[in-house]
């Protein structure tokens, strides 16, 4: 068992490594613990610390950095929510209607990807037109602050634009721990809502059935 497990991991990684090797001539330790300009930065932590196998920094670009890692720490926002908008409606449904003018209830909105074709597309208008004036207004980023940072929202995501109010600057070196654990958290929900999504299209599964088969 040992040797068939072995070989099949054996398989999976010089695949890789030609493949790596291949596209960008890296050999060698460089191939996992490649060198760049932004090793010391946020979210270079164990066990990979710095990550970047396919050399997207290797330039030394530090503008491109910036607005990578400001797409990074958004989609791990949204992905975060998104995972708990997978569990959430299989415990808990908002009471009331969704749609009056279609009679439909929250309760009759299933779960998943089936949801898509259930949700009228007035519903998904104001969705959009909601998404467009958190990114063009109360969330927008500034470029005068770090990637993440927003004026529109304070410590752990309060919503100061609600109020009118604006938050102060995050101190990166005191707020480290917990920026590193977002970062992280976030990289990790991008990775399970992919699966979740995923799973539910090929499977058709929601809910506890997803883990607990």
């Amino acid at each position: 068992n040992a040797e068939l497990n072995n070989g099949r991991l054996a398989m999976l990684a010089i695949v890789g490594m030609i493949s790596q090797n291949g596209f960008l001539g890296t050999t060698g330790a460089s191939m996992w613990i490649p060198g760049a300009a932004f090793d010391k930065e946020l979210g270079a932590t164990m066990p990979f610390k710095y990550f970047d196998p396919l050399g997207l920094a290797s330039d030394g670009d530090a503008g491109a950095f910036r607005r990578r890692r400001a797409a990074e720490i958004k989609n791990g926002r949204v992905a975060m929510w998104a995972c708990m908008g997978y569990i959430a409606p299989e415990y808990f449904r908002w009471p009331g209607y969704l749609s009056p003018s279609a009679n439909l209830k929250f309760t009759d909105v299933p779960n998943g990807v089936a949801a898509l074709s259930k949700v009228p597309a007035e519903g998904w208008a104001q969705i959009g037109i909601f998404i467009a004036f958190l990114e063009l207004f109360a969330l927008r980023q500034d470029k005068d602050r770090m990637p993440g940072d927003l004026t529109g929202a304070g410590r752990l995501g309060l919503p100061f634009f609600l109020v009118g109010a604006k938050s102060g600057p995050c101190d990166a070196v005191s707020s480290e721990r917990s920026l590193n654990a977002e970062l992280n958290n976030g990289r990790l929900a991008m990775l399970a809502i992919v699966g979740m999504i995923s799973q539910n299209g090929f499977l058709g599964t929601t809910g506890p059935s997803m883990w607990i088969p």
